[in-house]
């Protein structure tokens, strides 16, 4: 079960969690890695930044392409938001985006150079899913077991 996302705000000091706001440019997976890095390591979770950093490049890099208006990307808003979330033996890595679209994972193929971001999160996690956020889009999230 995951926490509510509403709880992880930008600028917030929730207990066992960590927000970085996105906007949607060609530097924000990297900004995202840097971020969970950063978080990751503070929390003691060195073997998980690997992982996590591949995780999140997948879910910020799939929020720039498909979840986010080209007027948003032009205004300089961030509305892309990752929360991550330290919960008992787990760590939830959550992308979220304006898009109310279901991501897709399509057949994997062995000649595209995309289009399987899902297929890697898939292999890396525990579990993984989306859930919408009524009226400002959709979450996207994937879990990683604490060693």
């Amino acid at each position: 079960m995951l926490p509510p996302l509403a709880v992880f705000e930008p600028g917030s000091d929730t207990p066992g969690g960590a927000v970085c706001a996105l906007r949607p440019t060609s530097t924000s997976s990297r900004r995202a890695r840097e971020f969970a890095t950063t978080t990751l390591r503070s929390w003691g979770l060195d073997d998980l930044v690997d992982d996590a950093t591949v995780i999140i490049s997948e879910l910020v890099t799939n929020a720039v392409r498909h979840g986010v208006p080209p007027y948003a990307a032009a205004a300089g808003d961030s509305p892309i938001k990752l929360s991550l979330v330290r919960q008992g033996t787990f760590v939830v890595l959550i992308v979220s985006d304006p898009s109310e679209d279901d991501p897709k994972q399509r057949p994997a193929d062995d000649v595209c150079e995309n289009g399987r971001g899902l297929h890697v999160i898939e292999a890396l996690s525990r579990a993984w899913g989306w859930m919408p956020l009524p009226g400002t889009g959709k979450a996207v999230w994937a879990m990683l077991s604490i060693r």
